[in-house]
């Protein structure tokens, strides 16, 4: 490995430096937010201030479905009237339909209200769910966004009318499945709602944490890119990509199916605090209030304007140096090829200029096993880090400060990065080993136009710039020019203001738990920066640094792991529910955590057991668990329970009946010998047959906010004898007097909706 020694022969490297810093600073910049406006903004600007101030109205307290809270908040919401709108409630039950997930329904109530426009080629619908998970208050997910439509609306009476109508949509039951859009979709199926859907696009607002910048993840249908520019948030469309095949789901999800198309705006910085009772408005970044309410007036405004009946077509989008640059998606394959073929070229024109197609070749032979290391740093780290804090486990690897972890796995990514350069130096000049990762670049850009074309472009344009950037320096540079050692760090900048901002946005996205997918995409940019080591002065400066960057690497994870403690500010997750066997009279601790959690761990005293059958909705993993006294709690009932029975099939009706505390209710079929054929709950269709078959009660539903009265169930069945039901009701809170903990200040219930203060009660019906 030769090491440049003169000043002179190292200002190329330090230009080509310079060169990255400012590149990477400059695709830095839009993950900053914006400054929040105050109260005395102008009028036709959105304000954090005014949107914020209206979360005393809608996010102090946790207000799920069905629950008297979120019936304050509803009550609250008509404060559109004030705006001179006309607010409608829409009751409806709705099924949940997202593919995968239990049968699940629910009582809802939407709120819509119209600003219509002047000559409508179409509607936008202004959407942002003001129902909040159990435990929570809700202020970042999804309270700050309902606030935002309010003041959006304020924003938009001030000015012109525009020309397409404005639909603002408080969707209910978002969080148990969908259930308010699905609501929405379903009151408008049929005749000339079909169009009408055609027609609508769908601004979708969501809060996935409690701070960063407004990003826009999820683009459904085409021709959206001009609304998405005007927005100025972050996007990539290989978030779209990768989201559209992860078991996630928004209240977009229901539009698209519909046939709607849409933008989805999410914050998703400060994910621990996601879904938990900490999510509250003290916590809440103004900052990310302001972003993400300029981006979605914005792109509202745009909409408002433009032709809704004309759809575009696909297109990949990026944002670069805070803009969106979009090209048509059919030029993904060719640019692709296009690059795989640049890279062939260059390695047999530049033969004749000094570059060694052997010693790219070489590189670019080793260098997978870079990327496989990357990856398996980040899953032995996230490993290591699991059997070190059960704490990080439970919270799903959404921990407060996980900067500092991925930091030392990106040191050790980093060691391994310069051990690979330095094998490779020893046949290879920097420019050849800077080829041989193009290469892999280019065959990235090629897999993914066919397999993820979303997020193709982030290696074909560093595979198309990085082989020109080194044709001209073969081309105009003598074969011992310094510029042709540091060329290779060069042909890096696209790759720095393409690949670096969707590291630093998957980073808080996936949690630590995911850290091998950033890491993978820094070992490919890392590789591209490695011929700067050309500046150190020696071959042992590098192994010093190797051995200083090593020792950095574990000692931050191994710090941070030790030293990483909690407050009132930061509060332990911990995990406990109470489960009554009213059947029995059992009644039981139960914990996604471990013996170690402080205040609870001392209630678990029998082996991890699972739960399948005598508690189905707490099925499918084993629980720690503790003997508990037996609370006198409500159970589930039935009433006006009758079955006739003709051509062997019997159709058994009942109101079941949950507790009043309860805000979902689970009724469990048992199929071992009897087969579902179909049933109606509340008048909604449910498919028979199994859903699974991990215990006996394989065919079950879920309805979420249960009325008073009860819900009327109709089942049709075959099978001798009576049809057992096991209905299981779950609430919020622990039961008095037996001994349930109370979370100290620096600890809360972990993340709904795991095992986290909630009270089970199971009860068994023979029909």
């Amino acid at each position: 490995m030769q090491i440049l020694t003169t000043t002179r022969r190292r200002i190329p490297a330090l230009v080509a430096l310079l060169s990255l810093l400012l590149t990477g600073m400059a695709a830095m910049l839009p993950l900053r937010t914006s400054e929040p406006r105050p109260a005395s903004a102008p009028v036709g600007d959105f304000s954090a201030a005014r949107a914020v101030a209206r979360l005393n109205g809608i996010a102090t307290v946790p207000h799920p479905a069905g629950s008297a809270a979120q019936s304050d908040v509803r009550d609250y919401l008509i404060e559109l009237r004030q705006l001179g709108l006309r607010p409608e409630i829409q009751n409806r039950v709705a099924p949940s339909r997202v593919e995968g997930n239990p049968a699940t329904l629910g009582s809802v109530s939407n709120i819509r209200a119209t600003i219509s426009g002047k000559m409508p080629t179409g509607r936008v619908l202004l959407v942002a769910h003001y129902d909040s998970v159990p435990i929570a208050p809700g202020a970042a997910d999804d309270g700050a966004n309902v606030a935002a439509i309010l003041e959006i609306a304020r924003a938009l009476k001030t000015g012109p009318q525009p020309r397409n109508d404005i639909e603002l949509l408080f969707t209910d039951g978002e969080e148990p499945g969908l259930l308010g859009a699905q609501a929405f979709v379903d009151g408008e199926a049929g005749g000339h709602w079909a169009t009408a859907h055609r027609q609508t696009v769908v601004v979708n607002m969501e809060g996935r944490g409690s701070s960063g910048p407004a990003m826009m993840f999820q683009m459904a249908g085409t021709g959206l890119t001009p609304a998405l520019r005007a927005s100025g948030a972050l996007a990539t469309s290989l978030s779209t990509a990768v989201y559209e095949q992860l078991p996630n789901y928004t209240d977009l999800t229901a539009f698209e199916e519909a046939g709607m198309r849409g933008l989805n705006f999410a914050f998703l910085d400060g994910s621990a605090h996601y879904h938990t009772e900490h999510d509250t408005i003290s916590r809440l970044d103004r900052a990310s209030v302001q972003d993400i309410g300029d981006a979605a007036l914005a792109a509202v405004r745009q909409l408002g304007g433009a032709d809704l009946s004309q759809s575009g077509a696909d297109a990949t989008y990026f944002s670069l140096f805070g803009t969106v640059v979009s090209y048509p998606a059919w030029l993904t394959l060719p640019l692709a090829v296009v690059a795989v073929l640049g890279v062939f070229l260059l390695l047999w024109l530049g033969r004749r200029h000094g570059l060694s197609p052997g010693g790219a070749g070489r590189a670019a032979a080793a260098f997978p096993l870079t990327l496989i290391g990357a990856a398996a740093i980040g899953l032995a780290g996230w490993w290591a880090l699991g059997l070190a804090r059960a704490d990080f486990v439970l919270s799903e690897g959404s921990v407060y400060h996980g900067g500092r972890y991925a930091l030392g796995e990106t040191l050790l990514l980093l060691v391994l990065l310069v051990a690979w350069y330095r094998w490779a130096r020893r046949k290879a000049a920097p420019l050849d080993i800077a080829v041989g990762v193009l290469g892999w670049f280019a065959l990235l850009a090629l897999v993914c136009a066919v397999l993820l074309p979303g997020g193709a472009y982030l290696f074909t344009w560093p595979a198309l710039i990085g082989p020109a950037v080194v044709a001209m320096t073969l081309r105009f540079t003598p074969a011992e020019s310094p510029w042709r050692t540091v060329a290779g760090a060069v042909t890096a900048v696209p790759a720095v203001a393409l690949v670096l901002p969707v590291v630093l946005l998957l980073l808080p996205a996936l949690g630590l738990s995911s850290t091998a997918a950033p890491l993978v995409l820094s070992a490919l940019l890392g590789a591209m920066l490695l011929s700067l080591l050309e500046l150190l002065p020696s071959r042992r400066a590098v192994t010093a640094g190797m051995l200083a960057v090593a020792v950095a690497g574990v000692g931050t994870l191994a710090v941070g792991t030790a030293l990483d403690g909690y407050d009132a500010d930061e509060p332990r997750p911990i995990s406990l529910g109470y489960a009554l066997e009213s059947d029995t009279g059992k009644a039981t601790w139960v914990s996604l955590g471990d013996t170690s959690q402080p205040g609870v761990g001392g209630l678990l005293t029998g082996e991890p057991a699972r739960y399948d059958d005598r508690i189905p909705p707490l099925g499918g993993v084993a629980l720690a668990n503790g003997a508990a006294e037996a609370a006198p709690l409500d159970t589930p009932h039935t009433q006006n329970a009758s079955s006739t029975e003709a051509n062997g099939v019997r159709t058994v009706r009942v109101r079941v009946q949950a507790p009043a505390n309860a805000h979902s209710i689970d009724v469990h079929a048992g199929t071992g010998a009897h087969q579902i054929l179909d049933a109606t709950v509340e008048g909604a269709k449910l498919t028979g047959g199994p859903k699974h078959s991990v215990s006996n009660w394989g065919w079950s539903f879920s309805y979420a906010a249960p009325p008073a009265e009860g819900i009327d169930v109709v089942i049709r069945v075959r099978g001798k004898g009576p049809l057992p039901l096991r209905v299981v009701s779950t609430a919020v809170g622990l039961p008095d007097g037996v001994g349930a903990p109370a979370p100290a200040a620096d600890r809360s219930w972990a993340s709904w909706p795991s095992v986290a203060g909630q009270t089970f009660v199971v009860r068994t019906f023979r029909l």
